[in-house]
This record gives C-alpha cells, sequence and structure tokens, in this order.
C-alpha cells in the first residue's frame, strides 16, 4: 500500500504550467528533508544521522498537464529490507507528513495560532507509536520543538517557488486505502516569513484604507502611508493580479493622490512592529479625505 501527498502551486508561471526549475529542485529537496526527519523523528524519537534514511521510498510523479501539482508517493522498501515499522506508517504516513510540515512551515512563517492544532495531532500520533515507552506528552512537544530548530532550512527551500514563480504552494494529503483529503497553504506572507532571518508574525486578512504615495511597478510594490503612524511611509508588496494591467486601480490611485480600500496581509515583527504589508485586492480609489487605517470587518 502506498500514500501520497500532492504539491500544488498556482499563481503566476503556476498558472501557465510552469516552474522555475532552481526552484523547483530546491522544492523537492526541501520536501525531501522535511519528510525524513519527520518519519525519523515520530518513529524513534530522534533526529537522523547523517546519511540516514527513513524505510520509506518517496518517489515523485511528473507534473500533471492543466496545472503545476506534482504527486509524492510514500511507500515501503522491499520485504527483504524492510525493518520492522509501525503498521501507522502504512496507513497514515500521508496524514503525519501533512501535519508535521504544515506545523513546521506554520511555525517558521508566521502562523503559530494555525500551527498549534498540528502538534496536537502529532503528539497523538506519538502517543500512538510509543505506547511502550510510555513518553509523556511534554517531553513529546520539547522533543519536536528541538527539532523544529533544525527545519528553518529545509523550510526555506521547500517555499523556494512562492514569491517569484508561483503565488502560493498547497500541501494536500490523499490516501489509496481510506478517503481522505487535507490542505494546508502557504502563501507569499508566509514564504517571506519562513525566508526571513527575524522572526515575524503574519497576521490575518484585514480590510484597511490606505494613502498611495507612490507607485515600483518593475518589482510590484507601493509606497504607503503607514495605516498606525500618519505621516510615516512604508512599502507594501502587491500579489493583486490586477497590478499588472494597464489603467488599474493602483495607477489611478497614485495619478489622483488618493487613498485606496484594499484586502490585506500585515507581517510584523515579534515586538509588534508593522514590517510588510502584501496588498491582495483593491475595490476601488476612495475620497481622499477619507480615514485611513485598518477598518472593522
Amino acid at each position: 500500500m502506498s500514500t501520497l501527498l500532492k504539491i500544488h502551486y498556482a499563481g503566476l508561471d503556476a498558472d501557465k504550467h510552469m516552474l522555475d526549475l532552481r526552484a523547483f529542485g530546491e522544492a523537492a529537496l526541501g520536501l525531501d528533508k522535511l519528510a525524513n526527519t519527520g518519519l525519523i523523528a515520530l518513529s524513534d524519537q530522534r533526529v537522523p544521522r547523517k546519511g540516514e534514511r527513513f524505510p520509506m521510498r518517496i518517489v515523485a510523479q511528473e507534473p500533471e498537464e492543466g496545472s503545476f501539482e506534482w504527486v509524492v508517493y510514500l511507500a515501503p522498501f522491499t520485504a527483504v529490507a524492510l525493518p520492522i515499522v509501525h503498521e501507522m506508517f502504512y496507513t497514515k504516513a500521508a496524514e503525519f507528513l501533512w501535519h508535521w510540515i504544515s506545523w513546521v512551515t506554520s511555525m517558521v512563517g508566521g502562523r503559530q495560532k494555525d500551527a498549534d492544532p498540528h502538534l496536537q495531532v502529532i503528539l497523538e500520533m506519538s502517543k500512538d507509536v510509543h505506547k511502550s515507552h510510555a513518553e509523556s506528552e511534554q517531553r513529546t512537544k520539547d522533543f519536536m520543538l528541538e527539532v523544529l530548530d533544525k527545519m528553518k532550512s529545509p523550510a526555506k527551500n521547500f517555499v523556494a517557488p512562492v514569491g517569484e514563480s508561483a503565488d502560493k504552494v498547497s500541501l494536500i494529503a490523499d490516501s489509496t486505502e481510506e478517503p481522505l483529503l487535507l490542505t494546508h497553504q502557504i502563501d507569499v506572507p508566509m514564504a517571506d516569513a519562513i525566508r526571513s532571518k527575524d522572526k515575524l508574525e503574519v497576521g490575518d486578512m484585514e480590510r484597511m484604507r490606505l494613502r498611495i504615495d507612490g507607485l515600483i511597478h518593475h518589482n510590484r510594490q507601493l509606497k504607503v502611508e503607514h495605516p498606525d503612524q500618519p505621516g510615516k511611509f512604508i512599502t507594501a508588496n502587491v500579489r493583486d493580479p490586477a497590478f499588472s494591467e494597464e489603467g488599474n486601480v493602483y495607477t489611478d490611485a497614485v495619478a489622483q493622490k488618493g487613498i485606496l480600500e484594499v484586502s490585506a496581509k500585515p507581517s510584523r515583527t515579534s515586538d509588534g512592529e508593522l514590517k510588510t504589508l502584501y496588498i491582495l485586492d483593491a475595490s476601488g480609489v476612495v475620497d481622499p479625505d477619507a480615514e485611513t487605517g485598518p477598518r472593522d470587518g
């Protein structure tokens, strides 16, 4: 029996069924490192030794026509070479890896509140695997956090295509034995947080009004007045496809020195300072005298 993970990219090159080759290679290496470390951490409660592989093959299928989506199969080696492995790894490997990679990327991607439910499932799976060891949940949690410290680099590799070649990547778990479909999405704000040397927190989507001061077309950026500090200006990254169209709402706002109503995600430092705004869409230029900043609802 085998289980599988689907890696699905959307936006930018991915919408044309293409992906930057270098970034794609980095993503594959990152996924392999994340998966192998997670499987060994769960099975033996330790980090892998140099060159060590978990006895489960990770084989990638070529991307499917019509999207940039590649499929990763997880299957045991031949019975002759396979040591005793807990039954969970035959039936729930994809589910575990989905929770594991979702937890790692949420933690280092600034979304700890999304990460916590994944960790709880991982701890429950660990109890199932290690019944005879009677390890305490707190000890297992502490160990997983130690492993997490080593996962920053492979997580960074895994999200390499996100930002330049795709707007987001979705990790989807499926099974050939039982109906199972779990989806975890990593967008540009999360990917940038994973790549950042600083610890960042990525907020939820907000509706806000921003005073536009300028536009940098080649790297899809706007200069906007800080939503919390009038008179101070910051750079906002625009992920809205409409930004590339002629006569769009963003160029109109610059020409009118107006205020845009937008949907945006903030990225903040650990002390709450606004680092970057990611604008996902804009509904239009509003009254230049309108109040700026976050809006309720």
